[in-house]
C-alpha cells in the first residue's frame, strides 16, 4: 500500500527491513446498522492451483453503488453520529499503518457512509500473522482484518475466518460480481471447506522496475517484453559495478528469493510448482523444473553476485532513512517488486525509472497476482456491521480513493480504464514510467496465484527456512530442496 506498502509487508514479516514500518496510529471513530443473513449456504468452488488470470476487460460499475467521489471527501474527520434508531456498535479494523497520511479522509468517508457503526482503526505490526492468530484463539482479535493468500490460509485452516458467502449471496448483484477479476475472486475460497474467507482489497502484481540512468550509463537498451532469463542473466552481470572489491551497484536484488510467494514466480516461469496441482498434500519443490529455477537465482546471487544477496543490502534503508533502501541509493539497476511499493519509489527515486514485464521463463510468462483482501474474524460479535464496512471498502468509490491515495490497482475492472490517467494526474513522474505494462499484464491474463498446501502454516515455514538456508547463507546447493519436498509432503499427509 502507499509508498512502501508491499515492501513494508514483506519486511514486517521477514525482519529484513530496509526501513521499519510507520508508528502506530491512534484509533479513530465512526458509526452503521444493517441486517445480513446468519445461515450459511454453500460457497462457490475453489479454483485450481496457479490459475492464470483472465483478461481484465472493463465493465460498467453497478448502478446501485454509492455515488460520492473521494475527491469530495472533507479534509477533516467528520463528527461521529449514532443512527437515529438502534444502538451504536463498535468494530475494530486492522490494516496497514501506511494509511496514516490519508487517515482524516478515510475516517471522514466512513463516517458519511457508515452511520451507526464506530470503526476503530488498528495498524498491524511486525509478526502480525501469528499475533492475530493468537488473538483469534483468545477471542480478542480485530473484527475486520487484511491479509493475502498464505496468511489467510493459516487463519482459515484453524477455523478462524467467517464465511462471507451468505452476505455475498444476499447483497452483491451479478453485475457487481462480474466487476471483480475472476482469478482473484475465485482465489478467496478455501479448497477444503469451500467457505469464502475474504473479499478483494486491491490487485498487486510483481513487475520489473528499472533505473534508466544506470542502463544509459552502461550503454544498454532498456528491458522490455522480449527479455528471457538468458538475456536477463547477461544484463544483470553487465549492470553490476564494483570499485575494487566493493560493490557500487548490482544488476538487481535477490531479496525475493527468501520469500515464499515471490520465490514461487521463478518456479512457475520454469514450469514448476510448490504444490502438485492435483494433490495439495504433495510438495513438488524438489522436481527438476523447480530446481532449475532455483539454481538460476542461486547462481545470480552466489556465483556472479549480479543479484544482491539479502544481507548485502538489508541495512541500507535504515542507514539512508528510505523505505526503498538500495533502490533509492542508486545501487540497483533493476528490482522485482510489487505495485504496493510504487509510492515509495515515486517519492524516493532521484533518477528516471520505469516498469516492464518480468522476463519470460523457459516454460511460460508468469508473475504473482495476489489475493490481497479483507476477512472477518469468526468470533466477531458484529458480523453485520463488518459486512457493511466490507461493502464500502470494495465499492467503486473506495477503490477510486485507493487509486488516488496511493496508486493502487483497483479490484474493480470498471475502474481500470481510468487507472493510468488517475495515477499520472496525481503523480506526473509516471508519465514516462510505462504503466501500460501493468494493463498489458492484466489483459493478457498471466498472473498466477500463490500455491497453498493443505497444512499451509507448517509447510510455508519449512520452505521459507530452506529458502533462507540456500539463498541467504549461500552454502547449500539446490538439490537440498528434494529433501525439503519429502518433509513438506509428510507434514501434509500426517507422516
Amino acid at each position: 500500500m502507499r509508498g512502501n506498502r508491499k515492501l513494508s509487508r514483506r519486511e514486517l514479516l521477514r525482519g529484513t527491513a530496509f526501513l521499519a514500518a510507520g508508528a502506530a496510529l491512534a484509533a479513530c471513530g465512526v458509526t452503521t446498522t444493517g441486517s445480513t443473513p446468519t445461515s450459511a449456504p454453500a460457497a462457490t468452488q475453489a479454483p485450481a492451483e496457479a490459475t492464470a488470470a483472465p483478461a481484465a476487460a472493463a465493465t460498467q460499475a453497478p448502478a446501485a453503488e454509492a455515488t460520492a467521489t473521494p475527491a469530495a471527501v472533507a479534509a477533516t474527520t467528520a463528527p461521529t453520529a449514532a443512527a437515529a434508531t438502534g444502538a451504536e456498535v463498535s468494530i475494530r479494523w486492522q490494516d496497514w499503518p501506511d494509511w496514516e497520511p490519508q487517515m482524516t479522509q478515510l475516517m471522514d468517508m466512513l463516517a458519511k457512509k457508515l452511520p451507526g457503526i464506530k470503526v476503530e482503526f488498528e495498524p498491524l505490526s511486525e509478526g502480525f500473522e501469528d499475533k492475530t492468530l493468537a488473538a483469534m484463539v483468545a477471542g480478542t482479535a480485530p473484527d475486520v482484518i487484511t491479509g493475502w493468500g498464505p496468511v489467510f490460509r493459516k487463519w482459515a485452516e484453524k477455523g478462524q475466518l467467517l464465511d462471507l458467502q451468505p452476505f455475498v449471496d444476499k447483497d452483491m448483484s451479478a453485475d457487481t460480481l462480474a466487476d471483480f477479476n475472476k482469478w482473484q475472486w475465485d482465489g478467496m475460497v478455501t479448497k477444503d471447506t469451500h467457505i469464502r474467507f475474504a473479499v478483494p482489497y486491491y490487485i498487486n502484481l510483481i513487475m520489473l522496475y528499472y533505473n534508466k540512468s544506470i542502463f544509459d550509463e552502461a550503454g544498454l537498451p532498456y528491458p522490455d517484453k522480449t527479455w528471457d532469463h538468458d538475456i536477463y542473466a547477461e544484463n544483470l552481470k553487465k549492470l553490476t559495478k564494483k570499485d575494487g572489491d566493493k560493490f557500487v551497484r548490482w544488476g538487481g536484488a535477490g531479496d525475493y528469493a527468501i520469500q515464499y510467494d515471490r520465490a514461487l514466480i521463478g518456479i512457475q516461469q520454469y514450469g514448476g510448482h510448490y504444490v502438485n496441482p492435483d494433490d495439495w498434500t504433495e510438495c513438488w519443490i524438489g522436481k527438476q523444473e523447480a530446481l532449475n529455477a532455483l539454481e538460476w537465482t542461486r547462481a545470480r546471487m552466489w556465483d556472479d553476485n549480479s543479484l544482491a544477496q539479502p544481507l548485502q543490502v538489508q541495512s541500507i534503508g535504515k542507514a539512508t532513512g528510505s523505505s526503498t533502501g538500495p533502490w533509492a541509493a542508486n545501487m540497483l539497476a533493476t528490482w522485482e517488486n510489487g505495485m504496493g511499493a510504487i509510492m515509495g519509489i515515486i517519492k524516493e527515486s532521484k533518477f528516471p525509472w520505469a516498469i516492464t514485464h518480468l522476463p519470460k521463463g523457459p516454460a511460460r510468462r508468469a508473475t504473482l497476482g495476489t489475493t490481497d483482501g479483507w476477512a472477518v474474524y469468526k468470533g466477531t460479535k458484529h458480523p453485520d456491521a463488518c459486512w457493511k464496512l466490507l461493502m464500502v471498502l470494495t465499492s467503486p468509490d473506495f477503490q477510486q480513493f485507493i487509486m488516488e491515495a496511493w496508486a493502487g490497482i483497483p479490484c474493480r475492472k470498471s475502474l481500470l480504464p481510468k487507472w493510468k490517467d488517475t495515477l499520472i494526474k496525481a503523480n506526473p513522474v509516471l508519465e514516462n514510467a510505462n504503466l501500460d505494462a501493468i494493463l498489458e499484464t492484466l489483459d493478457e491474463g498471466y498472473p498466477m496465484l500463490t500455491e497453498e498446501f493443505k497444512v499451509q502454516g507448517e509447510s510455508q515455514t519449512a520452505i521459507e527456512a530452506a529458502l533462507q538456508k540456500v539463498f541467504q547463507e549461500g552454502q547449500t546447493k539446490v538439490d537440498y530442496f528434494k529433501q525439503v519436498a519429502d518433509e513438506v509432503t509428510k507434514i501434509n499427509r500426517g507422516g
